[in-house]
C-alpha cells in the first residue's frame, strides 16, 4: 500500500490530560487487549494502573474469510497504554469504523488485528523519506493479542471445560449377500 510520505510524531505538541507520554516506553512488545471504550477506559486490566491514550502509527492486518486481505498502516490515538506494565488496550469498534471507509483500490477484510505498532523512531535517517510500506526492515514493535473477558464465551470465564468429543463407534463393513441362482 503506497502512503503519500512518512509519518512523523509531532513532538513539539504539548500532551493533553490522558495523553501523558513521559513514562510509557514504545519500544516493548506489549499486550494488546481488546474493549470498547466509551469515554476513558479505566484502569488498566492487568496492574490497576492508569492508562494513557497516546497517537502511533499501528499495522492493521485484515481478513476476508480465511484469505488475508491488505494490511493498513493507521495513525491515530486508538491506543491507551500502561506505564507500569507492557499493555494497550485498544477500542476494536474504533478500528472497525476506520476500516469502513477505505480507497476503492485497497480490499479491507471484514476481520482486522492490530500487529503492532511502528517505531517511528527507529527508522533510520537513509530511510526517512521512503513510505512505510517500503522501508526494510519494518520497526514493528508486536502485540500479543489476548482476548478480553468481554470476548470470552462464558463457559471459558468460569473456568468449566468442554468435554471432548467421543469417537463414533465404526462399524463394520457390510458384506454383500450372493445369490444364489
Amino acid at each position: 500500500m503506497k502512503l503519500p510520505g512518512p509519518l512523523h510524531h509531532d513532538s513539539d505538541t504539548e500532551p493533553g490530560p490522558d495523553r501523558d507520554e513521559r513514562a510509557v516506553d514504545f519500544s516493548i512488545p506489549r499486550e494488546c487487549i481488546y474493549r470498547e471504550i466509551a469515554d476513558h477506559p479505566g484502569p488498566c486490566p492487568r496492574c490497576g494502573a492508569s492508562l494513557h491514550q497516546v497517537a502511533q502509527t499501528y499495522l492493521v492486518a485484515t481478513r476476508r474469510g480465511r484469505h488475508m486481505a491488505d494490511p493498513f498502516f493507521m495513525a491515530n490515538d486508538m491506543g491507551w497504554y500502561c506505564a507500569d506494565c507492557p499493555t494497550v488496550v485498544i477500542d476494536p469498534e474504533q478500528v472497525s469504523t476506520m476500516l469502513q471507509h477505505p480507497s476503492a483500490n485497497w480490499d479491507a477484510g471484514t476481520a482486522f488485528a492490530v500487529v503492532g505498532l511502528v517505531d517511528l523512531d527507529a527508522i533510520p535517517p537513509e530511510q526517512a523519506h521512503l513510505p512505510l510500506d517500503e522501508i526494510d526492515p519494518l520497526p514493528l514493535v508486536r502485540f500479543d493479542v489476548k482476548p478480553s473477558r468481554e470476548t470470552l464465551s462464558r463457559s471459558a470465564r468460569s473456568g468449566r471445560r468442554r468435554k471432548p468429543r467421543r469417537a463414533k463407534a465404526r462399524r463394520k463393513p457390510r458384506r454383500k449377500k450372493r445369490r444364489r441362482r
